[in-house]
């Protein structure tokens, strides 16, 4: 997996999260391990978001059932609260609502604002993983939810107002992605600390630490909520299984009919089958073709970039005009077998597309994005056809942007 961006922005936007640390640091010692209040207060924090931006977005943006959602006092309000019949969200009602002492919470804002979406992008290649944002605005003296912990790493980074965080204690072992806290089940365990979280500052949370973060002071509390949507060793191995399986030709045999309802006579020719597809599983299993697969997944899954490729493709690309490649978007070279069972051919992977490319023009192109800069005019191809729409499209997907 590739991905052209200025790195330095990456790291700023890392170093915003949890400097004083390295990332070294972090990664060694706090990351899937314990939560870390950074104590540096870090005024860039206030670029991303402020209320003024949570005011428009309420008043003058889009809002379908699934941008906007309550909570109060620990629990989730119902959407018939802030909503109309059809769905669609009451914004009287919301604001009233919050005037009551309910937090209001827009899920993935981040694909409604460009800031928040660029930033998510430069944390990606640093971990590895989808990132997203939840913003909370919570009013003075209130708390949206109670004693929790998230299926998911989070960072918070307190935009305005003051939150009075506790920390309670850790799940025994990871959680999966679907498995949340179940408030009338799990056991939080006892207080650890409790620390004033100001503006400016982040906190980092790692999924299974149990948490409560009621409002402090008389000013709302506006807060991003920066999820890492981790992929596990878990999936990684099922769909090297998955895969495998291609090569088992037995894999794609029913059970056998009586598996459910054996009374023991058969059971142990079962269990030695089981154990010998498992071995043979082992065997053919291929860690690159599983990598593959999850990387070009990882690479479309990333939402497009798009600002400014409609202007370029109306205007047109000529030779001499440079293209540069956009920041933090994700792209690979890949090899594929041609369709006509020949040669494997090239295609280059990225966010919704993946495009064929001719054995001439694969290697000049792969070294070209590398550069992070070029001209049509200088590549050396016969194909001058193919030439134009393999980067008119790389322009259409977001890869490529005028400088």
């Amino acid at each position: 997996m590739q991905g052209q961006s200025t790195r330095s922005a990456t790291k700023q936007a890392l170093e915003m999260l949890i400097a004083p640390l390295s990332a070294d640091e972090f990664f060694a010692e706090y990351y899937e391990r314990k939560y870390y209040h950074n104590p540096v207060i870090h005024p860039e924090a206030a670029d991303l978001l402020s209320m003024d931006r949570i005011d428009e977005v309420i008043s003058d943006s889009e809002l379908p059932p699934s941008s906007l959602s309550m909570a109060k006092s620990g629990e989730g309000l119902d959407p018939a609260e802030y909503t109309f019949e059809s769905g669609v969200i009451d914004r009287g009602a919301v604001l009233d609502s919050y005037r009551d002492g309910a937090t209001i919470i827009l899920p993935q804002l981040h694909l409604a604002d460009g800031k928040l979406y660029s930033f998510c992008l430069a944390l990606e290649r640093e971990f590895g993983a989808r990132t997203q944002t939840n913003v909370y605005l919570t009013p003075p003296e209130a708390h949206g939810f109670g004693i929790h912990y998230d299926n998911h790493d989070v960072f918070v980074i307190q935009i305005a107002g003051a939150k009075q965080w506790e920390i309670y204690g850790d799940r025994d072992g990871l959680p999966f992605r679907g498995e949340s806290f179940r408030k009338d089940h799990d056991d939080p365990g006892e207080l650890k600390e409790t620390f004033i979280l100001q503006p400016g500052e982040c906190l980092y949370v790692p999924r299974g630490t149990a948490h409560r973060a009621p409002n402090h002071g008389d000013e709302p509390s506006l807060h991003i909520t920066v999820g890492i949507l981790h992929q596990t060793w878990a999936e990684f191995m099922l769909e090297a299984v998955g895969e495998a399986t291609l090569r088992i030709p037995e894999m794609r045999h029913s059970l056998p009919r009586k598996l459910f309802f054996d009374d023991g006579t058969e059971r142990a020719d079962h269990a030695a089958k089981f154990s010998r597809l498992m071995s043979e599983i082992a065997e053919k299993a291929s860690f690159d073709a599983t990598l593959a697969a999850f990387s070009g997944n990882f690479v479309k899954a990333q939402g497009p970039r798009l600002r400014g490729a409609l202007t370029a493709l109306s205007k047109g690309i000529d030779a001499d005009d440079r293209l540069r490649v956009r920041e933090h978007i994700l792209y690979s070279f890949e090899s594929a077998p041609a369709e006509s069972g020949g040669a494997a051919e090239t295609q280059i992977i990225l966010s919704g597309s993946s495009i064929p490319l001719s054995a001439e023009l694969a290697p000049q192109l792969r070294k070209k994005i590398a550069a992070g800069s070029f001209a049509k005019s200088e590549f050396n191809v016969s194909d001058a056809e193919e030439l134009d729409d393999v980067i008119g499209t790389l322009v259409a997907y977001g890869l490529l942007l005028p400088e």
